[in-house]
């Protein structure tokens, strides 16, 4: 799994961390990356997509390698 942030179009709104408060926070109002993809458990995969399709803006791209 590989997550691309796009930080240019985050607002800050939060959505990310209220579905995956272990995988994702907002620093300076935008998204970041709490650990390492590469390290993800099956459950974090789970949250991480979740997030990303609760994000208003799109700001979260995963894509499977």
């Amino acid at each position: 799994m590989k997550i691309n942030l796009h930080i240019d179009k985050c607002i800050g709104c939060g959505m990310c961390t209220a579905v995956a408060p272990d995988l994702f926070s907002i620093d300076s109002g935008v998204v970041t990356l709490k650990k390492d993809p590469a390290t993800y458990t099956d459950a974090d995969k789970k949250f991480s997509r979740e997030a990303a399709a609760a994000c208003p803006n799109g700001v979260i791209e995963i894509t499977e390698e």
